[in-house]
């Protein structure tokens, strides 16, 4: 027996009402998946979903910026060639590294941390552009400090920087017999008399006398935490001990200050002409080189 067909009927145009209750449902749909992202995002934290978005962004070499220290004129005062060095020596740092994620800022930031030239942390973030910027309150050399046959250069704060030259090559003010031993590179240099010194080529810069001074002389053996002045003509003036540190008979930093500055403006030379100068005492003492 032959199967008996059926019809089907056709299917009506849609209710309006239909319709109306589908669209809330999608609405109300979307409504809880934004939802329900937004609460994955808030408990996994940004930084979390930046690092996983980082994860299928590919290696690769980004550029470093380094915002450089400047002197008052505008220009760079750190050496082309240490310059040179600190850039490839972040370049290295991130190279291989992921575009856009905090891994090549955290080792471009540690590297130069470990450099000795920066004070703190350097601000290390990715501009727009998709480069490095790296900003960081540098060191600035103050004086060298002469160590067998080479100058180490120091801040005002007595801390190394990974510079150093042959003795007079340095361009900086000297200081010689420091006591404390050499550290290394980023390391504070230990010593009253150091600190001393530097005291006093700050107490001499603010009087305008720094122009006619080769170095400073910190004393050795008995002699230890004696300042003596060296002028650009090889004169000596004995200070004495640091500014503020005075010993008993010695005059106070003012009027050692007066008679350095009397000198000058009688003969022009605050060593007076003279090969050594005591300005200690009750009185100065001059004497000069015979012949």
């Amino acid at each position: 027996m032959a199967r008996k067909k059926t019809s089907k009927k056709r299917r009506s145009a849609k209710n309006p009402e239909h319709a109306e209750r589908n669209k809330r449902i999608a609405i109300t749909s979307a409504v809880v998946l934004a939802a329900a992202s937004a609460f994955v995002a808030t408990a996994m934290g940004v930084g979390e979903l930046n690092e996983r978005a980082a994860e299928f962004v590919v290696p690769t070499n980004p550029e470093v910026v380094i915002q450089w220290a400047t002197n008052p004129d505008g220009r760079i005062w750190m050496p082309i060639k240490e310059r040179e060095h600190l850039e490839q020596l972040l370049a290295r740092s991130v190279k291989g590294t992921k575009a856009l994620s905090q891994v090549p800022l955290e080792e471009a930031g540690r590297a130069l941390m470990g450099t000795g030239w920066i004070i703190d942390t350097p601000t290390v973030r990715w501009t727009s552009e998709g480069k490095i910027s790296v900003e960081a309150n540098w060191r600035r050399p103050v004086a060298a400090i002469r160590n067998g046959t080479r100058e180490y250069i120091i801040d005002s704060d007595r801390f190394v920087l990974p510079l150093d030259y042959a003795i007079g090559e340095s361009n900086q003010f000297f200081l010689v017999n420091a006591s404390g031993p050499m550290p290394k590179a980023g390391k504070q240099w230990q010593g009253t008399d150091l600190e001393d010194g530097l005291s006093l080529l700050i107490k001499l810069r603010e009087y305008a006398l720094l122009e006619q001074v080769a170095g400073i002389d910190l004393g050795a053996g008995a002699g230890s935490g004696t300042l003596t002045i060296i002028t650009i003509r090889d004169a000596r003036i004995i200070w004495g001990a640091g500014p503020g540190r005075e010993r008993p008979g010695e005059e106070p930093t003012g009027r050692k200050i007066e008679r350095l500055q009397a000198l000058q403006e009688k003969t022009g030379l605050i060593d007076g002409g003279a090969s050594l100068v005591d300005i200690r005492g009750a009185s100065i003492l001059l004497q000069r080189r015979e012949g």
